[in-house]
């Protein structure tokens, strides 16, 4: 079941971000935990959503995100965030989670999904689930995080594109 994230969720998430490896040490509960205080404080914005796989109403969490509109581009929203339990993962969370998302976009009226990552090894495998659901690299942005770590894009078209008219 996804649902949306409830302040009482941080922790938990926050463990699960720092358990994925991805983070450093205490950036989990500072970027993280971060956005989630602001998001249930309402000082993100309008189509700001945070929400987390369970396995039941009373579930701990396996798995969640959080994405938004992007300001100022017709109808593209950004994938900021998905994370899956590392004992969860390969048993079909994050395809989960990433078609709730596609389909929340989709229903608000969004045309284009696009994610960024890390060029790190550590997140080839991650780049390989966004390419296998239909994700293409589309951009690089060289030392971006830090020297020889790259920001790597990728996008995938909700909609039909339109043709010339």
């Amino acid at each position: 079941m996804i649902r949306p994230a409830a302040p009482a969720d941080t922790p938990a998430l926050v463990a699960l971000a720092a358990a994925t490896g991805i983070f450093k040490p205490g950036e989990a509960e500072a970027l993280l935990g971060g956005v989630l205080d602001a998001l249930h404080a309402g000082q993100l914005g309008d189509g700001h959503r945070a929400d987390v796989w369970v396995d039941g109403p009373d579930g701990t969490p396996a798995g969640w995100v959080y994405f938004a509109p992007t300001p100022n581009a017709d109808r593209v929203w950004d994938l900021w965030w998905i994370g899956v339990d590392p004992a969860r993962q390969g048993r079909g969370v994050g395809t989960g989670l990433l078609r709730h998302v596609e389909a929340a976009a989709r229903a608000a009226g969004g045309r284009l999904l696009v994610i960024e990552t890390s060029s790190l090894p550590a997140l080839d495998p991650t780049r390989r689930f966004y390419a296998k659901h239909g994700y293409a690299a589309c951009g690089r942005v060289p030392d971006f995080y830090a020297d020889g770590n790259d920001k790597v894009i990728t996008a995938k078209r909700l909609t039909p594109a339109c043709g010339p008219g």
